[in-house]
């Protein structure tokens, strides 16, 4: 999409949206990023924070003690795959590149989603998506059934990895390039200079963002 389009719908999404970004912002600044990187994993109440962000945004995530055990457990065991992902960006990540013990990139996430999607007693798959999003808000990119209509991919940790995240990279290549011809920018300077015209967000935000407004909303705006 060309960067006008990725601002405009971060201004519609605003608009549309009661509170827009209120709980997101919210819970970026009262979550303990450092809970996440402990061996044995984040605290109860760490847990129970992030199900409670789940489920502000209707993803129907259970909240009882046995569904925070499981969560629990089924991030600690993707924890030292997840330390992989560290320092990965949508923008330049190259998905089929070899990370370790010759996994690719994309091979490591759909790992990581599908063990976290299946932590429950049902798989939760946009649930999935929005905790990888708050673990690593540079690389994922949220999704919902809509958003998953719209870009023609199905439920399953294999399209998020292998089809949903390269095509959420092209989207947001496309913007950033657009920006840097049109503002003689360097790339990295786009990047953070999108983020900023989003209102101080990732780039993986503003995307979802697009997306929410354009598949789930379905403003025209952004059909035109």
């Amino acid at each position: 999409m060309h960067w006008q389009k990725l601002i405009d719908a971060s201004r519609l999404y605003r608009e549309h949206v009661k509170n827009a970004n209120k709980c997101y912002d919210l819970h970026m600044e009262q979550r303990n990023p450092e809970q996440w990187e402990r061996d044995e994993g984040p605290s109860d109440d760490e847990v129970a924070l992030l199900i409670k962000f789940l489920n502000q945004w209707v993803t129907r995530y259970p909240s009882d003690e046995d569904s925070r055990v499981r969560l629990k457990q089924a991030y600690v065991n993707v924890l030292p795959r997840l330390r992989l992902l560290e320092g990965y960006d949508l923008v330049e990540a190259r998905f089929d590149s070899r990370v370790a013990d010759g996994k690719t990139l994309s091979g490591i996430i759909q790992e990581v989603f599908g063990t976290l999607a299946s932590a429950g007693t049902k798989h939760q798959w946009t649930g999935a998506s929005k905790t990888l999003h708050i673990l690593r808000p540079q690389l994922f990119v949220m999704w919902d059934t809509a958003i998953r209509g719209g870009y023609a991919v199905s439920e399953s940790s294999e399209d998020y990895a292998r089809l949903f995240l390269p095509r959420m990279q092209r989207e947001a290549q496309e913007a950033v390039d657009s920006y840097v011809a049109e503002k003689q920018s360097e790339p990295r300077a786009a990047v953070e200079e999108l983020q900023e015209l989003g209102g101080s967000r990732p780039i993986t935000k503003l995307v979802d963002e697009y997306n929410y407004c354009k598949f789930t909303l379905r403003l025209p705006e952004l059909w035109e």
